[in-house]
């Protein structure tokens, strides 16, 4: 094992006493994670809450999210989650009536509810699904629904059931090519592979902390570029979303509230802020700041070339060869890999009794690998699998 890999598993306490293999659905904790939490709450207990640091790491954790994905710290909003993130955005968006939009039938189904309410108030005319077919949507379906009606498409970056992962940049410039804007989900991407927004040609993205990236709950992030910053106009906001936060106010060098807030007028904020609405959940964020400079600390999403696609592929390979039916296509993926099964929840239960976590979904087992995790442990994975199998 490497060192790097030891170094890297003694901050993860849970690979000391099971193979997790279930990053897609959460990631495990690091020892970072809870001591930045546990001390942020024995300072709000000792002494009040530390506001003036919870801006500053608020901040923080902004600029080092845009680092990873490659977008400025004036394109990065701080957000409790991925749904409230899209839902600021999409709320946000002048659209023109009578439009429509596509997205991928692997996207993760938030995105779906929220086009679909814009539908039914006539923000929009339909929603195009793009269907999947042998676990992956063809850049021939994409020509075919988008058009120059087309004002969003809503694509994830690695689908959260087959582990496909798509080809945004193509996908981009297809949308481009009809004045669409291109908004993609990177929960099951972020922190495992490198992500380049400004290569993609990704006009918006949004991303939580709790899946690779390791974080908990109640943190994530929304990137808007900056050209499309300016045609954002916010159907709602909040006192965080305005020109004249209390965080703008912190890095003017301002007293926070020395001043009144004028509740006669509205100024939204001029960069992505914009869309931050209310307060954050501080605890949240602690943990995501720690989280975030735990990958950049262990340059998580480049290790996927050296390690943990070797990982994933030696995965693969191991189900085939016994026999198991690959849902993920080789032809593009990340590090989700989804086999055919007839009895998953049976299967899961098992596997969960020899310490091994997976998710059951209908008909398949998703496995989802990260970079702590070794070649042994797959073996362990894929020899208890073929256990139950054998059993019955």
């Amino acid at each position: 094992m490497d060192s790097w890999i030891g170094d890297v598993r003694s901050r993860i306490s849970i690979t000391s006493k099971k193979i997790y293999l279930d990053n897609a659905g959460a990631g495990p904790l690091t020892k970072d994670v809870i001591d930045s939490i546990e001390s942020f709450l024995r300072i709000w207990n000792d002494e009040g809450e530390p506001w003036d640091e919870v801006l500053e790491h608020i901040v923080e954790s902004r600029r080092l999210f845009g680092s990873l994905i490659g977008g400025k710290l004036n394109e990065i909003a701080a957000v409790p989650g991925v749904s409230f993130g899209l839902n600021a955005l999409l709320s946000s968006l002048k659209l023109d009536k009578g439009t429509n939009a596509v997205a991928s039938s692997l996207n993760f189904p938030t995105g779906f509810y929220t086009l679909h309410a814009l539908r039914s108030r006539g923000v929009l005319s339909e929603v195009r699904i793009a269907e999947h077919s042998d676990g992956y949507v063809s850049l021939d379906t994409y020509e075919r629904l988008i058009d120059d009606k087309t004002s969003i498409v809503l694509v994830d970056y690695v689908s959260w059931i087959t582990g496909y992962r798509e080809r945004i940049r193509e996908i981009a410039s297809i949308a481009h090519e009809h004045g669409a804007i291109v908004i993609v989900d990177s929960f099951h991407a972020t922190g495992v592979v490198p992500i380049d927004v400004k290569a993609d040609d990704i006009d918006a993205l949004v991303c939580g902390m709790y899946k690779w990236l390791m974080g908990p709950h109640g943190a994530g992030f929304v990137y808007v570029r900056e050209e499309l910053i300016d045609d954002l106009e916010p159907m709602l906001s909040g006192w965080m979303a305005i020109e004249d936060s209390v965080i703008k106010r912190m890095l003017r060098g301002e007293r926070l509230f020395e001043r009144p807030f004028n509740i006669y007028e509205f100024k939204p904020a001029r960069d992505a802020t914009m869309l931050e609405w209310g307060t954050w959940p501080a605890i949240a964020f602690e943990g995501a700041l720690a989280a975030l400079k735990f990958a950049i600390r262990f340059d998580m999403p480049n290790r996927y070339g050296s390690h943990t696609s070797k990982i994933v592929r030696r995965l693969m390979d191991l189900l085939e060869s016994k026999g198991y039916k690959l849902v993920t296509p080789r032809s593009s993926y990340a590090a989700i890999v989804s086999f055919r099964h007839e009895r998953p929840y049976e299967l899961a239960f098992h596997l969960k009794s020899r310490g091994i976590i997976v998710s059951p979904r209908p008909g398949i087992i998703r496995v989802s690998p990260h970079f702590y995790n070794t070649f042994e442990e797959i073996e362990k994975f894929v020899d208890s699998v073929v256990e139950f199998d054998n059993k019955r």
